[in-house]
């Protein structure tokens, strides 16, 4: 859905209010893509993990990951990455690439899924505001093209992975 984003100052409360609903349903279904993106890294991610030495341990590091949260397998991740690529080989520097790209992307996510959301309208913005009101708040302003953004490039990790498991094999 194409929503007009250009200000109309004489633009009527019924306008506003229209647009602001239209913009939180565009956010909404942005903020759910970006949930699905995610999660498809995190399985891909437990999965690289388990079949580490070619599913050698499958079983057994199947459990283990399955018990950690994306943060624990991607330092599991880096310490293979270390044990099995040579410093400075093309293979370690852009699984080392990757694993900074996702940590980033984690604390995006985590940021937006622990704060409240809100429009403004008038600017149009989407806001995330993280902590409580009572005490120290973060407000982070979106563009709905900042959120498809980030959707993108959750995807892009996604292949990329696929990627570097095909090509560097751990």
């Amino acid at each position: 859905m194409e929503l007009d984003l250009t200000p109309d100052p004489n633009e009527t409360a019924g306008q506003l209010w229209a647009r602001r609903e239209a913009m939180q349903a565009e956010a909404a279904s942005l903020l759910g893509q970006m949930l699905f993106a995610f999660s498809y890294i995190d399985v891909c991610l437990g999965l690289c993990l388990a079949w580490v030495d070619s599913g050698a341990k499958l079983e057994i590091l199947s459990k283990s990951v399955a018990e950690l949260n994306v943060h624990a397998k991607l330092e599991m991740l880096l310490k293979h990455v270390k044990e099995k690529l040579p410093a400075r080989s093309k293979g370690r520097v852009t699984y080392e690439l990757w694993i900074e790209r996702v940590h980033a992307a984690r604390m995006q996510r985590n940021q937006m899924v622990h704060g409240r959301w809100g429009i403004e309208a008038h600017r149009h913005k989407v806001v995330n505001v993280i902590g409580l009101p009572s005490g120290t708040q973060q407000s982070i302003e979106y563009t709905l093209e900042d959120l498809t953004a980030f959707n993108e490039e959750l995807h892009a990790l996604g292949r990329e992975l696929a990627r570097l498991r095909k090509h560097w094999p751990l």
